[in-house]
């Protein structure tokens, strides 16, 4: 009976051995490893060019805005201060809008250019605009637009556009 609780100690002894090495071994491996990286700085906005900035603060958003229906959205677009017939273009575009119902509206950028004055961006403009009145037809406007900008805080703004009668047309 002895000899068999000898060897039940000796097998309990080595087993916490074993195990104390087990463990030792797990923590002396987690030492070893190298330190976990540092959270990775936020990537710092990308610089666009000055055809992405003009796409993202103008045309963009007139797109959106003369298909969602939404005078304040393109008039938004405007800088009021620096654009001398501001008035009568807003007049326009509300007349515009006022007349059709649903508006189809497609830019596709030809350049763009920046001085220390601002800007000037030429694009192809396709504008299908469905009447409100129904027994009239849907009107089809195709034309190279020529639009002058200023840079400001909240990014490129109109200033100016020709032929400055697109929406009275």
């Amino acid at each position: 009976m002895q000899k068999r609780m000898s060897f039940i100690c000796r097998l309990a002894l080595l087993s916490g051995v074993l195990l104390t090495t087990v463990l030792q071994c797990g923590l002396l491996a987690q030492n070893q490893q190298p330190p976990a990286p540092e959270p990775a700085q936020p990537p710092a906005e990308e610089k666009l060019d000055l055809n992405d900035q003009v796409i993202r603060d103008v045309f963009s958003p007139l797109q959106r805005g003369m298909e969602g229906h939404n005078p304040y959205q393109v008039l938004a677009l405007f800088d009021q201060q620096q654009m001398p017939d501001y008035a009568q273009v807003r007049d326009q575009l509300r007349a515009f809008f006022a007349q059709y119902d649903a508006i189809r509206f497609r830019y596709q950028l030809l350049q763009v250019t920046s001085d220390e004055h601002g800007g000037s961006a030429v694009a192809e403009i396709e504008m299908e605009a469905t009447p409100a009145d129904p027994s009239q037809i849907i009107v089809r406007r195709a034309t190279q637009m020529r639009f002058r900008l200023t840079l400001g805080s909240k990014g490129w703004r109109l200033v100016g556009f020709s032929p400055a009668d697109f929406f009275a047309q």
